[in-house]
């Protein structure tokens, strides 16, 4: 609370680039302005996931379709009425900075990028139907988008411009918007009321920029352009909103366009994770937060103003950039492309998801259910009390005292929370190093690890098999001689990628594993050639990233160190392995975020449908029930995700005494063969009922059973994080 009033003091507002239903209605927003929030940013991405993923829309959806109402119809009453609720929230905000800040920002199509006479109707369009003098339209700064923006300013709507990468983008945004209230005062207009911001994105641009820096192996400039982009952005601001120019608007009220620092989330792990705010705080100017760097700033990040220091240093270190040949504008424009596309074909998956959601709801459809006996009544009681005591709000927030007084291995190990949106960003890197290899003609992988950093890749092998032209995957964690050389012997060293897999750097059987092949494939390619053959997967500054450097190894993938091993499969260790055997990485992510979107902290396991915490009250208390031996039934398909999830519950249950027993793999009995002490968790692959009779016959005979559906292999996405939260619970 102190460092959000802290940045206030500083001339920087914080909004939050996150909104959805229960996110309102919970009151989870209202505290958040109560503490200092003030404003709100959409975002079409997780509007998409929770409508896939969550009850939250379901009821309107429902009555909307009763209604007769089409697709497209559906999709504006649900987001203009989030965003006339957000903004009603906000009013006070508004009111009390006297109009600076208490916007809400809602998105014109982006379909409509390209049109400029289409996005002014659209916005008109939106601004009065949503009648509130703190909401803000987003228009992109596309050269359509930029007279439209003019336009609009006249017309005296407010106007929050996004994806702005570079100056050649803002420039003509901050002309048009001065022109817009140069012809609105021409006639007469009020210009005090009429309000705007440049969204200026950060981190992407470092993401690609790294990526050339790393081809070239440059690592002083790592982490650093797009401060130093953003910096320059900053003092060219100071520059346009100044002089007489400026000055004669200002006289009638006129408010500057401020900049807003967006995608301000750190994706390298190696970064602090409050990398862009810390370094970007000035006077006029918003920082919109996505919700894990919102809680990390508020927990440690730093106050002080940093924007308008070492301005000298940031323009060195851009002119570095251009003397390596790295073509800073062309990379931007890029990225501002790849920003349009992305916004277009979420705004199709949005449409696809509202289809989806409404034929499940006409069908009656129900992704799990659960038989639980007389035991419902006390899972109905430990889900009152995770909602009472915001059990899942707090586990979001890195509260420790969710299990512990300690934070000691508790709050350095709840990164997985946010891997499915962080590691979306790092697959084009991922993606990078698998078409080389593919190029080069690699057609066998070998991973060495243990325990954590080998079940999910073996998962992924033997779910989705090999994709044509991908590389074959083997997973080495034993010790055994002889499983030792049958690799040796059967791989060939000139076609095969080794795989050292280790969070900690310095586990003996890897790092043994390591050697043996490394000295294998020196005596076939040679010692200069070796390293090519070789990545390794760990934290930073590991004793593994040491020696992949020392040994030259074609890429080093360093890990979130705030995760665990068997809390993994989501992050390199369980994508890199999955990428190289040609899994779409992307589309199992896609289901990662949405299920991580039904698990969050506004959606309430009472009167929401939080399926984590569902999972994790009904194994949690039936163990102390005695009902500890948690009995896993996969569909064939799947059937090797049992040996992933055995791991988790064991090796993460099991303390002071008390726990639960997974079985996995175990063959089906008739219900009279089990003892009073099983649950049964029935995981069903779309089209398989193989298990269906007896697990129908276990829910007869009164034994407590679970039944979560997938609709295909690639939910196994979700189930990784639904089985990481449950355990969690």
């Amino acid at each position: 609370m102190s460092r959000l009033k802290d940045l206030s003091d500083l001339g920087q507002s914080i909004w939050y680039d996150y909104i959805r239903r229960f996110f309102i209605t919970s009151g989870e927003l209202k505290t958040l302005i109560e503490e200092g929030l003030r404003g709100v940013t959409s975002n079409p991405s997780i509007f998409e996931k929770a409508i896939n993923g969550s009850s939250d829309y379901d009821e309107a959806i429902r009555r909307l379709v009763e209604m007769g109402k089409s697709v497209e119809e559906i999709y504006e009453e649900l987001v203009l009425d989030d965003i006339s609720r957000a903004a009603d929230l906000m009013q006070s905000v508004y009111e009390s900075t006297q109009g600076v800040d208490g916007y809400v920002s809602l998105e014109v199509s982006p379909t409509l990028a390209h049109d400029t006479k289409g996005t002014i109707a659209e916005a008109r369009r939106l601004f009065k139907v949503l009648d509130r003098p703190n909401v803000m339209i987003k228009v992109p700064a596309t050269p359509a988008g930029v007279p439209a923006i003019e336009e609009l300013v006249a017309s005296g709507i407010n106007i929050n411009v996004t994806l702005i990468f570079n100056l050649d983008h803002y420039r003509p945004v901050a002309e048009a918007y001065l022109k817009g209230l140069e012809r609105r005062l021409a006639d007469h207009g009020d210009i005090s009321k009429v309000a705007s911001v440049a969204s200026f994105f950060i981190s992407r641009v470092d993401t690609a920029v790294d990526q050339v820096l790393t081809s070239l192996e440059n690592k002083d400039l790592q982490g650093k352009i797009a401060i130093a982009n953003a910096k320059m952005a900053y003092d060219t601001f100071r520059q346009i909103f100044s002089g007489s120019r400026w000055e004669k608007l200002a006289a009638f009220g006129a408010r500057v366009q401020r900049p807003l620092w967006a995608s301000t989330g750190a994706k390298n792990p190696e970064y602090p994770d409050t990398l862009y705010v810390d370094q970007l705080i000035g006077p006029d100017t918003v920082n919109t937060l996505p919700p894990a760097t919102f809680n990390a700033f508020r927990e440690h990040g730093s106050v002080a103003q940093t924007l308008t220091e070492k301005i000298e240093e940031a323009e060195t270190q851009l002119t570095q950039l251009e003397d390596l040949g790295i073509d800073l504008n062309s990379i931007t424009q890029k990225l501002q492309e790849e920003g349009l596309q992305a916004f277009a074909e979420s705004f199709k998956t949005l449409m696809a998801s509202i289809r989806h959601k409404q034929d499940l709801l006409l069908a009656e459809y129900k992704g799990y259910t659960a038989s639980l006996g007389l035991e419902q009544s006390n899972v109905d009681g430990a889900l009152m009390e995770i909602r009472d005591q915001k059990i899942i709000t707090r586990i979001w927030r890195h509260d420790h005292t969710v299990w512990k007084p300690d934070p000691a291995e508790i709050t350095n190990r709840l990164g997985w929370l946010h891997l499915p949106e962080k590691m979306a960003a790092m697959l084009p890197g991922i993606q990078a190093v698998v078409d080389e290899l593919r190029q080069e003609g690699y057609n066998h992988a070998l991973l060495m690890g243990m325990g954590g950093s080998s079940l999910a890749p073996e998962v992924f092998r033997f779910t989705f098999g090999v994709g044509e032209g991908y590389l074959d995957l083997a997973v080495l964690d034993s010790t055994d001689p002889g499983a030792v050389s049958s690799y040796s012997e059967k791989l060939d060293p000139l076609k095969t990628l080794y795989i050292a897999s280790t969070k900690s750097g310095g586990t003996v059987e890897t790092l043994s594993f390591l050697k043996y092949f490394f000295n294998q494939t020196i005596d076939a390619v040679g010692a200069q050639e070796a390293g090519k053959h070789f990545i390794a997967i760990t934290d930073p500054g590991s004793e593994l990233e040491t020696l992949a450097k020392k040994l030259n190894f074609r890429k080093i993938f360093l890990n979130d160190p705030n995760i665990g091993g068997r809390y993994s499969a989501l992050s390199y260790f369980g994508l890199v392995p999955a990428a190289l055997i040609g899994v779409d990485v992307s589309n199992l992510l896609d289901r990662a975020i949405t299920m991580a979107c039904n698990n969050e902290g506004c959606n309430c396991p009472v009167g929401g449908d939080n399926s984590g915490a569902w999972l994790g009250a009904i194994m949690g208390e039936l163990a102390l029930f005695g009902k500890d031996k948690l009995t896993l039934i996969l569909s064939p398909g799947i059937s090797h995700f049992g040996s992933w999830v055995e791991q988790l519950i064991a090796e993460s249950t099991g303390k002071e005494g008390k726990g639960i027993l997974p079985v996995d793999g175990e063959a089906m009995l008739t219900p009279d063969n089990y003892a009073d002490d099983r649950l049964f968790v029935y995981l069903r692959l779309k089209g398989n009922g193989t298990y269906d009779e007896k697990v129908r016959d276990l829910e007869e005979a009164g034994h407590p059973v679970v039944q979560i559906h997938l609709e295909d292999i690639y939910e196994l996405g979700g189930e990784f994080f639904r089985w990481e939260i449950a355990t969690a619970i």
